[in-house]
């Protein structure tokens, strides 16, 4: 018998015995897990929901019987708090403790307490260390799982499994399962009391039929109400059997769901598959499910169900902000339900078209990434006004679930391929473009060496490698600059200066180009009074990127025009071209990273693709944009670059000159010279040939130089000759460039020798390395010569 009128818990005093001793469910985690067993536990559910509506007194016993197989346990049981508080009683055992059935335990000597005071699974190890009464039992109890289970939100007992043995450790399923029962033990308990209930009344009745004859009347009332009060436990619990049964079938849909889409070959064979599932979920007639384009924010269809094809064609794109079921579930980001499109006033543009499709509600659920963004709609239709169930769509939004993560899971796929197509793209396209430079610099080399090559014919050798390593080093200059630019830490060295300099300057560089094509360039000069704030050489770097992809892209004897508009935002710099054009849905995807113009000329091996994602993103750096437009392939093209003017602030910072046009750092170009004095210099590099090649050059500047080839070897010659400054490659044998700088710079005779490091590596911690081994001087390869006399004039007198 259970008496179920007791005394709340006693106040929580687990503290009795230390946290570390005893375990909750997350040492379970920890263990490996066998598969889940779905089929087992619904076979289980579906015995205990008929033994609950025909033996309802049995049923913890048919529980712990299932406990004990499911769990694969030595013992199982079920341990109810008494009336009073004071002890908890087995009310019932399987295993090796069936025979103690019956048994009573001190509360404070059970684990049970533990469990009900803190309300949550618990895992004992060795529970007969902490609790007296199972010190002795046999046999010993090796773990023991327990959880609790409750009469309304109350804990009142606890259903528990026991392994005798370690050779069956309990494990994360064995908590899945322990938990399903669990609920079970809670609505037994509250069946069993009131027929306990029901029982003593009816002896109480019978006990007193002889005593009191007068009160029959009443009893007779009493009997009846308990009747009715039966019936109506069994219409609950028929009721909670087929609300179970319906569970577990919609449980099984969604597992065979999930098999399916695994198979699925492609994200539309997958969303049919999700379509067909939510239709016949929600018992609908039709259904559609779309994809949100963020770009034109429309709702495209990717799967159907039960529609003609007038329908399909008239609304397979749908404005994503329109009055339609789906846009509005877009707009509120929920689910939006339609119980009747003939009553709903905001239908009004759409109910012709429902009408001769043959529906009257519609329902739509939103699809989102993980990360919330809006990736489509699920949406089904109805021929006659309805409503969904509260459990349909709760069912409904697991399918909205897996759909998204499949989307989202091929868009990423699909993402990868693109990224990884782009790579082997620019990689080939970079072997090209190296390719090209150093033919014609080994043609010109090996043209060099002929002994009777003439005069002319050398300058024009001469040239041609001069052109040929200065088109390199722009490139490696524009790599370098989008490793900086992914880095964040492109620097600029902002200053005002007129919009007219910065265009005279990218005209001259790209001037001999233009010529060359024989097209016909037209600028507006802008007035001197449209200042900027900006990096001079990074606004050039602009304006001569697009000049020079104009001059890419566009037949010989082109047109091209550069044109300047003042807006309130700021200027506007216009690049025309008459050239080849490009697709009008390709105009945003040409900024991309390594993104390159296709097209039947064939032209993409002119470059990395990298030109205009450079030109975005400085254009960026200064609060300015960058967009192009073209009426499609052959109709020519025009690149925008927006840029705000300077403001007071900047000009009170960094007064402007009086001149209107200044050279640009891009086109000045000194002349070789002789330096006015002569320094003796160090230069260690392993490439011999760039040593070689240096020294020669710093010869016939004047200098006298020292050539090494390893580390060691220019720290012995710097001992040896104290130079007044030394040339040092970073990665050389021996010792490397910093090595050999410190250990100078450590030297009495090294403190005030000049140290210029001359690497392939040009990154701002590059820069910061050589800083902090010595260098006064960091130059990136491959080096400017008539910068290195320009830093020797300059750190050779101090």
């Amino acid at each position: 018998m259970i008496n179920n009128d007791r005394m709340d818990l006693p106040p929580p005093n687990s503290s009795r015995f230390p946290p570390h001793q005893v375990f909750g469910t997350d040492l379970l985690l920890k263990r490996p897990s066998r598969a889940e067993d779905f089929e087992a536990e619904n076979h289980a559910l579906v015995a205990l929901a008929h033994e609950l509506a025909n033996q309802p007194c049995n049923l913890l016993q048919k529980l712990v019987e299932i406990a004990l197989e499911l769990c694969h346990a030595g013992s199982s049981g079920v341990s109810i708090l008494e009336s009073d508080g004071s002890a908890f009683r087995w009310h019932v055992c399987a295993g090796s403790f069936a025979g103690n059935a019956g048994a009573r335990m001190a509360y404070a000597e059970s684990p049970c307490s533990i469990v009900l005071e803190r309300n949550s699974p618990i895992l004992f190890l060795d529970p007969g260390c902490y609790f007296a009464p199972l010190r002795h039992m046999e046999p010993s109890v090796a773990e023991a799982l327990m959880l609790p289970f409750h009469d309304g939100n109350k804990p009142v007992g606890s259903v528990w499994v026991i392994q005798h043995s370690l050779e069956r450790e309990f494990d994360g399923e064995d908590v899945r399962l322990m938990t399903s029962l669990s609920r079970f033990a809670s609505a037994a308990y509250h069946v069993i009391c009131s027929i306990n209930k029901s029982m003593n009344a009816r002896d109480l009745l019978e006990k007193r039929v002889d005593e009191r004859t007068t009160a029959l009347s009443y009893v007779n009332k009493t009997l009846r109400r308990q009747i009715r009060g039966r019936r109506q436990v069994e219409e609950a619990l028929r009721n909670a059997q087929n609300q179970l049964e319906a569970e577990i079938s919609s449980l099984n849909r969604l597992h065979e769901l999930s098999s399916r889409m695994v198979n699925a070959p492609d994200l539309p064979a997958a969303l049919e598959e999700i379509l067909g599932a939510a239709v016949v979920l929600l018992g609908a007639d039709m259904g559609i499910i779309q994809l949100y384009d963020p770009v034109n924010k429309l709702l495209t269809i990717a799967a159907h169900h039960g529609f003609k094809q007038d329908f399909l064609d008239h609304f397979d794109t749908v404005d994503a902000e329109g009055d339609a079921a789906c846009s509005r579930a877009l707009a509120s980001r929920q689910r939006w339900i339609i119980e009747d499109v003939r009553a709903d006033e905001r239908y009004t543009a759409y109910r012709a078209a429902a009408d001769k499709a043959g529906y009257r509600a519609v329902q739509s659920t939103p699809l989102f990434s993980r990360d919330g963004e809006p990736l489509g709609m699920l949406t089904t239709h109805f021929r006659l006004p309805r409503i969904p169930t509260e459990h349909e769509l709760s069912m409904l939004d697991l399918y909205a679930r897996q759909a998204s993560d499949f989307i989202e899971r091929l868009r990423i796929t699909e993402q990868l391929r693109e990224a990884d197509r782009r790579k082997d793209e620019f990689i080939a396209t970079l072997s090209h473009e190296l390719r090209n430079p150093l033919a014609a610099i080994d043609s010109s080399a090996m043209l060099m060496e002929s002994p009777d090559l003439g005069d002319r014919e050398r300058e024009k050798a001469t040239q041609i490698v001069q052109r040929q390593c200065k088109a390199m080093k722009i490139l490696l200059d524009d790599l370098l600059d989008i490793s900086r630019l992914s880095l964040g830490r492109m620097p600029l060295h902002k200053q005002c200066v007129t919009l007219a300099s910065i265009i005279d300057a990218a005209v001259e560089v790209i001037q001999p180009r233009i010529d060359a094509a024989n097209h016909m360039l037209s600028v507006t000069k802008p007035p001197l009074s449209i200042v900027v704030y900006g990096d001079p050489m990074r606004l050039v770097q602009i304006f001569s990127n697009l000049l020079a992809n104009a001059v890419k892209y566009t037949d010989p004897g082109g047109r091209i025009s550069l044109d300047v508009d003042t807006i309130a935002e700021g200027v506007v710099v216009s690049i025309t071209d008459n050239g080849i054009g490009i697709e009008p849905s390709y105009t945003e995807e040409i900024f991309g990273m390594f993104s390159q113009r296709k097209n039947t000329h064939d032209r993409t091996a002119a470059g990395l693709g990298i030109g205009l994602a450079l030109v975005r993103a400085i254009a960026a750096l200064h609060g300015g944009w960058a967009h192009a437009e073209s009426r499609g392939l052959g109709q020519g093209s025009t690149f925008r670059i927006g840029l705000p003017l300077a403001k007071p602030a900047d000009a009170a910072a960094q007064a402007l000159p009086s001149t209107g046009v200044q050279s640009s750092p891009l086109v000045a170009d000194p002349e070789f010279h002789v330096s006015p004095a002569a320094y003796r210099i160090l230069v260690a590099d392993d490439n011999t040939s760039v040593a070689t090649a240096i020294s020669m050059l710093l010869q016939r500047g004047g200098h006298e130089t020292t050539v090494v080839h390893d580390g060691r070897a220019a720290l012995e010659e710097a001992a040896r000759l104290l130079p007044d400054i030394a040339l040092l490659d970073i990665g050389m044998p021996h010792l490397n460039g910093y090595e050999v700088a410190r250990q100078i710079r450590s030297a009495p005779w090294g403190a005030s020798m000049r140290l210029f490091a001359a690497t392939g590596w040009g990154q701002e911690n590059d820069k910061k390395l050589a800083k902090e081994a010595g260098f006064d001087v960091h130059m990136t390869k491959p080096i400017d010569f008539k910068q290195l006399l320009a830093l020797i004039e300059e750190h050779g007198g101090k």
